[in-house]
């Protein structure tokens, strides 16, 4: 069965993209750490990838990163890849695989990154409406790209869902009704897989064996996905 699932979501891994690859692979490098599945990237007008990291909350730290903090965000270990940089910070675009968090979204703001781009929403902590906060950040003009592939936010929601699952937390509730209320079948596929314990054998697969196989058990029917088209989910903050 793990062949089969496997097999059917290659595919659509493949399809979504280098740059997205390397961003989950971050994520579920995070996810078999034992922290919270982020993973993000910075790349230049060409689409080159010039820092990477991950949330290492529950993590160690190494070189260039910070973890066991609070504060050891995905996007802000990707930011401090910058450091010493002579890159220009508005000519990158921040990729992440769930939508950013106030800290995450202050810390884009104050790196002068002009671009985010997420590929899950998440409704319980998700705060890229901070960018319309004050008059300061508005200046910053920083573009925003939602997510455009159903099938990659259900990855992110039901790995992040399953990691609150496991971890049982005060807000877990809450956490796990945001995400009901947008993607339903990503919130089902967590909660199955978590009852049979699937995910301990996802963890001890590579990044592209692990999110193939969820890739191919997604039942999409579910879903309650609102894509780009919509004009009002595809805007520069200004």
């Amino acid at each position: 069965m793990c062949a089969m699932y496997v097999n059917s979501g290659l595919g659509l891994w493949d399809r979504i993209g280098p740059i997205w690859r390397i961003a989950f692979e971050e994520a579920w490098a995070a996810y078999v750490a034992g922290t919270v599945p982020v993973g993000a990237v910075l790349v230049d007008v060409n689409g080159a990838i010039v820092s990477r990291g991950r949330n290492r909350i529950f993590d160690n730290a190494v070189a260039g990163h910070i973890g066991g903090s609070r504060l050891a965000h995905a996007e802000v270990n990707a930011l401090l890849g910058l450091t010493g940089s002579s890159l220009d910070p508005r000519a990158l675009a921040l990729y992440t695989t769930t939508e950013p968090c106030p800290l995450c979204i202050g810390a884009v703001v104050m790196a002068n990154v002009r671009e985010i781009r997420y590929a899950a929403r998440e409704p319980y902590a998700g705060s890229i409406t901070v960018l319309d906060a004050t008059s300061y950040i508005r200046s910053k003009k920083i573009r925003v790209i939602p997510p455009e592939d159903p099938d990659a936010e259900a990855v992110s929601i039901a790995m992040g869902n399953e990691f609150h699952l496991r971890g049982n937390g005060p807000r877990v509730a809450e956490l796990v009704a945001g995400s009901l209320a947008i993607r339903p079948d990503a919130v089902a596929l967590a909660d199955r897989l978590h009852a049979a314990g699937r995910w301990a054998v996802l963890r001890r697969m590579s990044a592209r064996e692990g999110i193939a196989d969820l890739l191919g058990q997604i039942d999409l029917s579910a879903q309650a996905f609102e894509g780009p088209s919509t004009p009002s989910r595809r805007k520069k903050y200004e």
